[in-house]
């Protein structure tokens, strides 16, 4: 057989030994970190000849496997392949596995001294049909997703025992609050601000939304424009605006409250919230949540923390302290409560703005989001991965100690199609560069589940 060995260059000596029994039992080995190429050969051009000719490809998974871009390019070339390949991941200890890979079967060794021989048994059960491309038989395989899932779960509760767990909140925690999304927020103020500079425009929320659909990397452009045309004004927009349905429901569940009549607010108190308010809730056996990093300027966080009278601080600018017993909210993006005005809201919503805090390496929010980055276990929930100084900030700390320690709970694409596999791996593969493990769900719905089974 033709066998192609992926593994990191730091697993070189332990697979050395591998190739050597390999080519004594007769097969055609290719490792890229143990064969020689010719002078002047483009390499990546050897590697996907040797990939498409190879009958079966080994992936000697470990936590550096994992760590490695150049090893997941070379999974993910098999992966998006349509040629007949036989898969053999051999996942060596305790080493998260892909999601997108829990189709094939794994072969699970302990001890790095077992992979040949695992490597050895798992090559004698492959068909010699190119047509299959898994094991025939199921051996030793990995803990299903549902073990994978309480593995983590049980890790992030041992950070939450421990007082060193961070929860880091994106705007998908406020979907099911009353609390516009950012293009319908920035469509509404747009419309706003056509009013007060009397442009007489016919359907001028339909142009907003239109300008937004043409123009949606340049959102911070727009908010540039928001600012300079609502000038001091502009705050109290987005107040307006950023509560307006939250403070109509509010309002519609006090008359339905005086009226006698008994009724479930949704969009004031939903499951997510409630998640959130038991994960901040001091325990018997620990300690809470260490902090919570937001990048949302609403305040929906606090006002269920003090209706359920735990203490905590928001942070929102430079110079702020908070005391030993309260809960650190840092608004990394800046902050506007509901219905009070404070100093200085710092709302990360113009290009000017944003990039004075990404050319900033020692601005206040960069750090205290390096620092947590670095120090604690963070589970970020309601955010993409998209913000380029997230990313960056990432990738700082994940290059100090490159361990996958943080969690990312996402939303999986309900159609199971090869794009959506593609997808899905494509992500995992990102997160896990950037030091994030994914928590997958198949629906909204299912992530304050996740959250509460961390407190319980």
């Amino acid at each position: 057989m033709k066998i192609f060995i992926s593994h990191s260059s730091r697993d070189r000596d332990m697979c050395i030994k591998l190739c050597d029994i390999l080519m004594e039992k007769g097969h055609i080995v290719f490792d890229a970190s143990v064969n020689n190429f010719d002078v002047g050969k483009n390499i990546f051009e050897v590697i996907k000849t040797e990939l498409s000719d190879a009958d079966v490809f080994i992936a000697i998974i470990t936590e550096n496997f994992v760590n490695s871009s150049w090893a997941q390019a070379e999974l993910s070339s098999v992966m998006f392949s349509t040629d007949s390949i036989h898969i053999l991941p051999v996942v060596v200890g305790d080493v998260f596995v892909p999601d997108f890979l829990r189709g094939i079967t794994f072969i699970k060794v302990n001890d790095p001294e077992e992979v040949t021989e695992a490597v050895l048994k798992g090559i004698s059960q492959l068909s010699v049909d190119k047509e299959s491309s898994t094991l025939l038989q199921k051996r030793d395989a990995v803990p299903s997703r549902k073990n994978d899932l309480e593995e983590k779960i049980g890790l992030l509760k041992e950070a939450l025992i421990d007082n060193q767990l961070t929860l880091v909140c994106g705007a998908g925690i406020s979907r099911d609050s009353s609390i516009p999304d950012w293009n319908e927020l920035l469509v509404n103020i747009l419309n706003e601000a056509f009013f007060k500079e009397n442009l007489n425009i016919p359907q001028s929320k339909v142009l907003a939304e239109d300008l937004i659909s043409l123009m949606p990397q340049s959102n911070l452009i727009l908010g540039k424009y928001l600012r300079l045309v609502l000038k001091d004004d502009f705050e109290k927009v987005v107040q307006k605006h950023l509560y307006s349905y939250y403070n109509q429901d509010r309002d519609f569940e006090s008359s339905m409250m005086v009226q006698g009549q008994e009724i479930i607010n949704y969009a004031l108190e939903t499951n997510m919230m409630k998640a959130i308010v038991e994960l901040a809730r001091p325990k018997r056996r620990g300690k809470c949540l260490e902090s919570i990093i937001t990048f949302n300027f609403d305040d929906l966080i606090e006002c269920e923390l003090s209706k359920n009278n735990i203490e905590y601080c928001p942070i929102w600018k430079e110079g702020q302290i908070y005391g030993m017993d309260a809960l650190p909210i840092f608004h990394v993006h800046g902050f506007l409560p509901n219905q009070r005005e404070i100093d200085s809201p710092n709302l990360v919503f113009s290009e000017e703005a944003y990039h004075s805090q990404f050319i900033d390496p020692y601005s206040w929010s960069n750090l205290i989001q390096l620092n947590t980055f670095s120090a604690n276990i963070c589970l970020f929930v309601g955010l993409s991965l998209s913000d380029p100084n997230l990313r960056r900030l990432l990738d700082i700390s994940w290059r100090r100690n490159q361990r996958c320690k943080h969690y990312i709970i996402m939303r999986k694409a309900p159609q199971k199609n090869r794009t959506n596999e593609i997808a899905t791996m494509l992500f995992e593969q990102d997160a896990n560069s950037l030091g994030l493990n994914v928590i997958w769900c198949s629906d909204f719905s299912e992530i304050p589940i996740v959250l509460s089974s961390i407190t319980t």
